[in-house]
């Protein structure tokens, strides 16, 4: 971990057999061998048939979990507030072209499509879209309201899916006529600026399995980022 946090070992590089790393680290080779395990577990390496190991240039505290503890939507007190979960919508469709791509899939597949609005104090606050590949997800809940809350969570305990990075673009863009309805904005209020967060979620593999964007109203509100 120490060669790759310096940059000895950087993004790309592929690591010596086992035999030569543990040579080369003066440990036996059943350790090597664990250390190799435990890090292709937290997604700091890539293990690739025929090439060998890779550093996918993460590290452990680039996951998930530990990501979104500090992804929290907050007012503009800077006080952490919490929201509650309405999904509006759940589809089965065909991949858009962006989400094939995305998906890195060589051929037409379908998406579960997801449509929630997190409200404040009884205030629709934020949309949130979501795409899933269906065939990484048998049997997903079809009535809005039995797709849990807690989607990750649930992502990770059925499916075994376990999202190890994300990749985020924040944009601005005027309010849709769809995001008028759904956060109960008025026409008279004239355009509305809305804040668009656009994520992918990958795995350990660096393969996307969940594609979302989330727009979110910015007058009283702010969606805050704390890496730690």
């Amino acid at each position: 971990m120490h060669l790759i946090l310096d940059g000895t070992w950087p993004e790309g590089h592929i690591l010596p057999a086992e035999t030569e790393l543990a040579r080369q680290l003066g440990v036996s080779f059943g350790t090597a061998r664990q250390a190799l395990q435990i890090l292709t577990k937290e997604g700091v390496l890539l293990r690739k048939p025929r090439i060998g190991t890779i550093v996918t240039g993460r590290t452990p505290h680039h996951t998930l979990d530990r990501f979104y503890k500090h992804y929290r939507l907050h007012n503009t007190k800077n006080e952490l507030i919490n929201t509650q979960t309405v999904v509006k919508s759940v589809q089965i469709r065909p991949a858009t072209d962006d989400e094939i791509r995305c998906f890195r899939s060589n051929k037409a597949i379908d998406v579960i499509s997801l449509v929630r609005v997190r409200k404040h104090n009884a205030r629709p606050v934020m949309i949130d879209h979501f795409s899933i590949p269906e065939h990484l997800v048998p049997g997903f809940p079809r009535v809005p309201g039995d797709v849990p809350a807690l989607l990750l969570g649930h992502l990770r305990d059925e499916y075994g899916l376990r999202i190890r990075a994300v990749r985020e673009a924040l944009r601005a863009d005027i309010a849709t006529s769809e995001d008028m309805s759904l956060l109960d904005l008025s026409v008279a209020d004239g355009p509305t600026a809305v804040l668009v967060i656009d994520d992918i979620c990958f795995d350990s593999k660096n393969q996307a399995l969940l594609k979302a964007s989330h727009r979110a109203l910015s007058d009283d509100y702010r969606y805050v980022n704390e890496v730690q």
